[in-house]
Protein backbone atom coordinates (compact mmCIF):
# COMPACT_ATOMS: atom_id res chain seq x y z
CA UNK A 1 0.00 0.00 0.00
CA UNK A 2 1.65 3.38 -1.25
CA UNK A 3 1.06 6.77 1.09
CA UNK A 4 -1.81 8.70 0.04
CA UNK A 5 0.40 11.54 -1.34
CA UNK A 6 2.40 8.85 -3.35
CA UNK A 7 -0.32 6.82 -4.74
CA UNK A 8 -2.20 10.66 -5.40
CA UNK A 9 0.52 11.51 -7.52
CA UNK A 10 1.22 8.27 -9.29
CA UNK A 11 -2.93 8.09 -10.05
CA UNK A 12 -5.36 5.41 -9.96
CA UNK A 13 -3.49 3.09 -13.04
CA UNK A 14 -0.24 2.65 -11.14
CA UNK A 15 -1.39 -0.15 -8.94
CA UNK A 16 -2.49 -1.70 -12.13
CA UNK A 17 0.95 -1.16 -14.27
CA UNK A 18 3.29 -2.54 -11.19
CA UNK A 19 0.46 -5.98 -11.15
CA UNK A 20 0.79 -6.56 -14.78
CA UNK A 21 4.31 -8.30 -15.17
CA UNK A 22 3.32 -10.56 -12.32
CA UNK A 23 -0.03 -11.98 -13.51
CA UNK A 24 -1.77 -9.83 -11.81
CA UNK A 25 -5.10 -7.63 -12.36
CA UNK A 26 -7.04 -4.77 -10.10
CA UNK A 27 -10.67 -4.72 -10.49
CA UNK A 28 -10.56 -1.11 -10.74
CA UNK A 29 -14.17 -0.69 -9.97
CA UNK A 30 -13.35 -1.90 -6.50
CA UNK A 31 -10.29 -0.67 -6.07
CA UNK A 32 -9.99 3.22 -4.36
CA UNK A 33 -7.20 5.02 -2.89
CA UNK A 34 -7.65 5.94 0.38
CA UNK A 35 -5.83 7.79 3.98
CA UNK A 36 -5.45 5.27 6.61
CA UNK A 37 -6.54 7.29 8.97
CA UNK A 38 -10.21 7.42 7.07
CA UNK A 39 -9.72 3.41 7.31
CA UNK A 40 -10.69 0.76 4.66
CA UNK A 41 -12.13 -2.73 5.20
CA UNK A 42 -10.59 -5.59 3.95
CA UNK A 43 -11.41 -9.59 4.43
CA UNK A 44 -13.97 -8.66 7.21
CA UNK A 45 -11.81 -6.58 9.08
CA UNK A 46 -11.68 -3.00 9.46
CA UNK A 47 -8.21 -1.38 9.05
CA UNK A 48 -7.87 2.45 10.95
CA UNK A 49 -5.14 4.38 11.90
CA UNK A 50 -6.68 6.61 15.14
CA UNK A 51 -5.84 10.07 15.82
CA UNK A 52 -3.35 8.62 19.36
CA UNK A 53 -1.18 7.28 16.40
CA UNK A 54 -2.31 3.18 17.04
CA UNK A 55 -3.30 1.03 13.78
CA UNK A 56 -6.39 -0.86 14.80
CA UNK A 57 -8.13 -3.91 13.12
CA UNK A 58 -11.46 -4.13 14.32
CA UNK A 59 -14.49 -6.15 12.75
CA UNK A 60 -16.15 -4.86 10.24
CA UNK A 61 -19.14 -2.94 10.61
CA UNK A 62 -20.48 -4.58 7.55
CA UNK A 63 -19.26 -8.12 8.70
CA UNK A 64 -21.02 -7.76 12.30
CA UNK A 65 -24.27 -6.37 10.55
CA UNK A 66 -24.27 -9.36 8.53
CA UNK A 67 -23.62 -12.17 11.26
CA UNK A 68 -26.12 -10.27 13.30
CA UNK A 69 -28.99 -10.61 10.92
CA UNK A 70 -28.14 -14.52 10.25
CA UNK A 71 -28.17 -14.96 13.96
CA UNK A 72 -31.49 -13.21 13.68
CA UNK A 73 -32.32 -14.91 10.94
CA UNK A 74 -31.09 -18.59 11.89
CA UNK A 75 -33.38 -17.86 15.34
CA UNK A 76 -36.36 -17.04 13.37
CA UNK A 77 -36.14 -20.48 11.20
CA UNK A 78 -35.76 -22.62 14.97
CA UNK A 79 -38.98 -21.55 16.33
CA UNK A 80 -40.60 -24.91 17.11
CA UNK A 81 -37.80 -26.48 17.44
CA UNK A 82 -36.13 -27.62 21.12
CA UNK A 83 -33.04 -26.26 22.83
CA UNK A 84 -30.83 -29.46 21.27
CA UNK A 85 -31.59 -28.34 18.21
CA UNK A 86 -31.26 -24.69 18.75
CA UNK A 87 -27.54 -25.10 20.19
CA UNK A 88 -26.85 -27.94 17.99
CA UNK A 89 -27.10 -25.05 14.88
CA UNK A 90 -26.18 -21.83 16.69
CA UNK A 91 -23.01 -23.16 18.77
CA UNK A 92 -20.70 -23.59 15.79
CA UNK A 93 -22.27 -20.76 13.72
CA UNK A 94 -20.97 -18.12 17.04
CA UNK A 95 -17.71 -20.29 17.62
CA UNK A 96 -16.72 -19.93 14.24
CA UNK A 97 -16.90 -16.51 14.27
CA UNK A 98 -15.79 -15.68 17.05
CA UNK A 99 -12.76 -17.41 16.33
CA UNK A 100 -11.92 -16.03 13.69
CA UNK A 101 -11.97 -12.51 15.05
CA UNK A 102 -10.52 -13.49 18.69
CA UNK A 103 -6.93 -12.29 17.39
CA UNK A 104 -8.15 -8.56 16.60
CA UNK A 105 -9.39 -5.54 18.91
CA UNK A 106 -12.74 -7.71 19.42
CA UNK A 107 -13.24 -7.33 23.13
CA UNK A 108 -16.26 -4.50 22.91
CA UNK A 109 -17.76 -6.50 19.97
CA UNK A 110 -17.81 -9.74 21.63
CA UNK A 111 -19.42 -7.94 24.91
CA UNK A 112 -22.68 -6.49 22.42
CA UNK A 113 -22.55 -9.55 20.69
CA UNK A 114 -23.08 -11.22 24.15
CA UNK A 115 -26.06 -8.68 24.96
CA UNK A 116 -27.57 -10.00 21.31
CA UNK A 117 -27.17 -13.45 21.73
CA UNK A 118 -28.89 -12.99 25.28
CA UNK A 119 -31.92 -11.10 23.75
CA UNK A 120 -32.28 -13.93 21.27
CA UNK A 121 -32.37 -16.87 23.33
CA UNK A 122 -34.78 -15.09 25.56
CA UNK A 123 -36.53 -14.60 22.89
CA UNK A 124 -36.80 -17.62 20.84
CA UNK A 125 -37.74 -18.98 24.69
CA UNK A 126 -40.33 -16.99 25.27
CA UNK A 127 -41.75 -17.58 21.96
CA UNK A 128 -41.73 -21.19 22.24
CA UNK A 129 -43.41 -21.08 25.78
CA UNK A 130 -46.06 -17.79 25.28
CA UNK A 131 -48.49 -19.10 28.24
CA UNK A 132 -45.27 -19.77 30.86
CA UNK A 133 -44.44 -16.91 33.31
CA UNK A 134 -40.93 -15.33 32.59
CA UNK A 135 -39.34 -16.83 35.98
CA UNK A 136 -40.74 -20.54 34.61
CA UNK A 137 -39.04 -19.62 30.89
CA UNK A 138 -35.68 -18.45 32.77
CA UNK A 139 -35.38 -21.40 34.97
CA UNK A 140 -35.73 -23.46 32.14
CA UNK A 141 -32.92 -22.79 29.95
CA UNK A 142 -30.71 -20.44 31.85
CA UNK A 143 -28.61 -21.32 34.45
CA UNK A 144 -25.12 -21.78 35.60
CA UNK A 145 -23.90 -24.44 32.95
CA UNK A 146 -20.24 -23.74 32.96
CA UNK A 147 -18.26 -24.87 35.73
CA UNK A 148 -15.95 -22.58 35.57
CA UNK A 149 -18.01 -19.50 35.12
CA UNK A 150 -19.89 -17.71 38.20
CA UNK A 151 -22.74 -16.93 35.59
CA UNK A 152 -26.24 -18.37 35.93
CA UNK A 153 -27.19 -16.36 33.12
CA UNK A 154 -25.82 -18.86 30.48
CA UNK A 155 -28.55 -20.56 27.54
CA UNK A 156 -28.43 -24.58 27.65
CA UNK A 157 -30.09 -27.61 27.81
CA UNK A 158 -30.04 -28.79 31.22
CA UNK A 159 -30.86 -32.55 30.26
CA UNK A 160 -27.50 -32.74 28.41
CA UNK A 161 -26.00 -30.11 29.92
CA UNK A 162 -24.81 -28.20 27.02
CA UNK A 163 -24.63 -24.85 26.87
CA UNK A 164 -24.21 -21.95 24.44
CA UNK A 165 -20.93 -20.34 25.02
CA UNK A 166 -20.55 -16.50 25.52
CA UNK A 167 -18.61 -14.60 22.79
CA UNK A 168 -17.05 -12.40 26.08
CA UNK A 169 -15.29 -15.37 27.31
CA UNK A 170 -13.05 -15.72 24.18
CA UNK A 171 -9.52 -14.62 25.29
CA UNK A 172 -8.07 -12.32 22.40
CA UNK A 173 -5.05 -14.27 21.37
CA UNK A 174 -2.80 -11.58 18.86
CA UNK A 175 -1.05 -13.14 15.73
CA UNK A 176 2.30 -13.30 15.40
CA UNK A 177 4.08 -12.26 12.86
CA UNK A 178 5.76 -14.04 10.55
CA UNK A 179 9.43 -14.33 10.83
CA UNK A 180 11.27 -12.07 8.01
CA UNK A 181 12.30 -14.55 4.62
CA UNK A 182 9.47 -17.77 5.94
CA UNK A 183 7.21 -18.47 3.25
CA UNK A 184 4.67 -21.54 3.73
CA UNK A 185 6.21 -22.46 -0.15
CA UNK A 186 9.63 -22.97 0.61
CA UNK A 187 10.00 -26.53 1.65
CA UNK A 188 13.16 -25.55 3.88
CA UNK A 189 10.93 -23.52 6.48
CA UNK A 190 8.01 -26.68 6.83
CA UNK A 191 9.82 -27.12 9.75
CA UNK A 192 9.46 -23.42 10.74
CA UNK A 193 5.67 -23.23 9.75
CA UNK A 194 4.83 -26.97 11.34
CA UNK A 195 5.98 -25.52 15.14
CA UNK A 196 3.83 -22.10 14.37
CA UNK A 197 0.93 -24.10 14.08
CA UNK A 198 0.90 -26.11 16.68
CA UNK A 199 1.32 -23.00 18.93
CA UNK A 200 -2.19 -21.85 17.81
CA UNK A 201 -4.31 -22.28 20.27
CA UNK A 202 -7.51 -24.35 19.51
CA UNK A 203 -10.76 -22.41 20.27
CA UNK A 204 -12.19 -24.69 22.96
CA UNK A 205 -12.61 -24.11 26.69
CA UNK A 206 -9.69 -22.50 28.55
CA UNK A 207 -9.53 -25.75 30.59
CA UNK A 208 -9.27 -28.07 28.04
CA UNK A 209 -6.26 -25.38 25.93
CA UNK A 210 -4.23 -25.92 29.65
CA UNK A 211 -4.62 -29.92 29.88
CA UNK A 212 -3.56 -29.79 25.96
CA UNK A 213 -0.99 -27.69 26.55
CA UNK A 214 0.48 -29.70 29.24
CA UNK A 215 0.30 -32.86 27.41
CA UNK A 216 1.61 -30.76 24.40
CA UNK A 217 -1.12 -32.26 22.57
CA UNK A 218 -0.51 -35.73 22.46
CA UNK A 219 -2.77 -38.44 23.99
CA UNK A 220 -1.68 -39.42 27.32
CA UNK A 221 -2.13 -43.33 26.81
CA UNK A 222 -1.23 -43.69 23.19
CA UNK A 223 1.04 -40.59 22.46
CA UNK A 224 -0.75 -39.40 19.48
CA UNK A 225 -2.21 -35.76 18.24
CA UNK A 226 -5.80 -35.56 20.26
CA UNK A 227 -6.40 -32.87 17.40
CA UNK A 228 -4.61 -32.54 13.90
CA UNK A 229 -2.38 -30.14 13.87
CA UNK A 230 -3.48 -28.78 10.18
CA UNK A 231 -3.90 -25.14 8.95
CA UNK A 232 -6.27 -23.31 10.65
CA UNK A 233 -9.23 -22.10 8.83
CA UNK A 234 -9.05 -18.90 7.84
CA UNK A 235 -12.31 -17.25 7.00
CA UNK A 236 -15.69 -17.62 10.27
CA UNK A 237 -16.61 -20.11 7.55
CA UNK A 238 -14.06 -22.17 7.89
CA UNK A 239 -13.90 -22.11 11.43
CA UNK A 240 -17.55 -22.89 11.45
CA UNK A 241 -17.18 -25.90 9.25
CA UNK A 242 -14.20 -26.87 11.97
CA UNK A 243 -16.50 -26.98 15.31
CA UNK A 244 -18.97 -29.14 12.71
CA UNK A 245 -16.34 -31.47 11.73
CA UNK A 246 -14.19 -31.94 14.56
CA UNK A 247 -15.72 -30.67 17.74
CA UNK A 248 -19.52 -32.25 16.92
CA UNK A 249 -17.77 -35.63 15.64
CA UNK A 250 -15.66 -35.12 19.17
CA UNK A 251 -18.59 -35.54 20.88
CA UNK A 252 -20.50 -37.79 19.19
CA UNK A 253 -17.94 -39.94 18.46
CA UNK A 254 -16.09 -39.44 22.16
CA UNK A 255 -12.99 -39.02 20.49
CA UNK A 256 -11.79 -36.44 23.06
CA UNK A 257 -12.71 -36.59 27.09
CA UNK A 258 -10.97 -36.11 29.84
CA UNK A 259 -9.75 -38.66 31.97
CA UNK A 260 -9.21 -39.05 35.59
CA UNK A 261 -6.35 -42.07 34.95
CA UNK A 262 -6.00 -44.39 39.10
CA UNK A 263 -2.35 -44.46 37.80
CA UNK A 264 -0.34 -43.73 40.78
CA UNK A 265 2.00 -42.02 39.49
CA UNK A 266 -0.58 -39.07 38.37
CA UNK A 267 -2.88 -39.45 40.98
CA UNK A 268 -6.42 -37.99 40.34
CA UNK A 269 -4.45 -35.68 37.62
CA UNK A 270 -7.27 -34.92 34.91
CA UNK A 271 -5.80 -35.66 31.33
CA UNK A 272 -7.53 -35.94 27.92
CA UNK A 273 -7.06 -39.00 25.94
CA UNK A 274 -8.83 -40.59 22.85
CA UNK A 275 -12.12 -41.82 23.71
CA UNK A 276 -11.16 -45.05 21.85
CA UNK A 277 -8.23 -45.52 24.25
CA UNK A 278 -10.47 -44.72 27.08
CA UNK A 279 -12.56 -47.15 26.05
CA UNK A 280 -9.88 -49.65 25.17
CA UNK A 281 -8.55 -49.48 28.70
CA UNK A 282 -11.50 -49.30 30.67
CA UNK A 283 -14.14 -51.22 28.71
CA UNK A 284 -16.95 -51.52 31.48
CA UNK A 285 -16.45 -47.48 32.37
CA UNK A 286 -18.68 -44.88 30.33
CA UNK A 287 -16.88 -42.80 28.16
CA UNK A 288 -17.89 -38.73 28.72
CA UNK A 289 -20.09 -37.21 25.44
CA UNK A 290 -18.58 -33.86 25.70
CA UNK A 291 -15.21 -32.07 25.07
CA UNK A 292 -16.19 -30.90 28.44
CA UNK A 293 -17.08 -33.84 30.54
CA UNK A 294 -14.82 -35.39 33.37
CA UNK A 295 -15.42 -39.25 33.75
CA UNK A 296 -15.08 -40.07 37.79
Amino acid sequence: MLPLQAAGRAGPGTAGRVAEPRGLAFNEAKTRIVPVTEGFDFLGFNLRRYPNGKLLIKPGAIAIKRFRERLAKEFRALRGANVAAVLAKIVPITRGWVAYYRTVVSSRVFAALTDYLWKLTYKWACWSHPNKPKHWITSRYFGKFSKFRNDRWVFGDKDTGAYLSKPSWTDIVRHTLVKSGASPDDPAQAGYWAKRRQKVKPPLDSYTVRLLSRQDGRCSLCGENLLHPDQPPQSPQGWEHWFLQVTRKAIKADHLVHHDTPSAARGKQTHLVHATCHRSKNPLRFAGSTVQQQTT
